[in-house]
């Protein structure tokens, strides 16, 4: 077991879509989304083998869509896993409802106490059908700038877990969260991070996710946050660890200070380490 806590939280997340306009709308009309940045749309990001990604700012952090080469599965209904979540308020939930409806989205809820950190929550697909949770915590005031947006902030992960053991030891020892609740079948396991946030592990075979997932191949992930005090900490306790890391293939451009570290968990997600500074 880690005690190091070295990520601290979830910061964002990647995720892939089938239509770049579409999904822009969608995020920019239902979660008041911003887009701050497209790339892969010239000759210059093209040539590098870059695939087409907007980033988008949705609760004071950016999140990101990549276009997927292979179509996807439709899901079959609004729950289902993964599921990416925000915060937000009681009239922000509002917001979002109403939103949902303008875009004849269906959604599920308001349910009351869905998890025991959330209040109210609606569960919902984006047009490509990835899962997505909105909900109003529970004992848990925004600041005033934070109360101001429809959302405010990135709320729990549920990932998929083939081996849902191998996937707590991985983010128990290399990312130092708290194991807090394993089902006795091992169908699920709940683990903490030092900022409250969640991480739902279920076991399910790892979905499709229309193109290629690994930490070499730019595209979809999940970034958590270590602060800057313990970068280096925390990149000396990969290599103890063995576990294989570095920043993604030649398509990524970066300019100085942007760059994470990338890993493979053991489901098939690529996971990030970003710190102060990083994109």
């Amino acid at each position: 077991m880690s005690s190091l806590n070295l990520a601290e939280s979830l910061d964002h997340f990647v995720v892939p879509v089938d239509d770049m306009i579409i999904a822009e709308v969608f995020y920019a009309g239902v979660f008041a989304g911003v887009i701050t940045k497209r790339n892969g749309l010239n000759v210059r990001q093209r040539r590098r083998g870059a695939v087409p990604h907007t980033f988008i700012q949705i609760g004071g952090k950016r999140m990101g869509v990549y276009l997927q080469s292979e179509e996807r599965p439709r899901p079959s209904g609004p729950r289902g896993v993964p599921t990416y979540s925000f915060t937000t308020t009681p009239a922000g939930l509002d917001d979002v409802m109403t939103a949902l409806g303008k875009y004849n989205s269906g959604f599920d809820g308001p349910i009351q106490h869905a998890h025991g950190f959330a209040d109210r929550t609606i569960f919902f697909t984006d047009p490509a059908g990835n899962h997505y949770a909105v909900y109003t915590p529970r004992n848990n005031a925004p600041g005033s700038a934070a109360a101001e947006r429809r959302i405010t902030g990135v709320g729990y992960i549920e990932l998929e877990a083939p081996d849902v053991g191998a996937s707590i030891d991985f983010y128990v020892k290399v990312l130092g969260f708290e194991a807090q609740d394993r089902s006795k079948n091992d169908s699920q396991a709940t683990l903490r991070m030092a900022s409250g946030q969640t991480l739902i592990l279920t076991r399910a075979p790892f979905s499709s996710k229309g193109l290629v997932m690994s930490r070499k191949v730019p595209g979809p992930h999940i970034a958590f946050y270590v602060p800057a005090a313990k970068w280096q900490a925390a990149l000396a306790h990969l290599d103890t660890l063995g576990i294989a890391n570095g920043e993604r293939g030649a398509a990524k451009e970066r300019h100085d200070g942007q760059g994470g570290t990338y890993l493979d968990d053991p489901a098939g997600y690529v996971i990030e380490f970003i710190t102060d500074g990083m994109e």
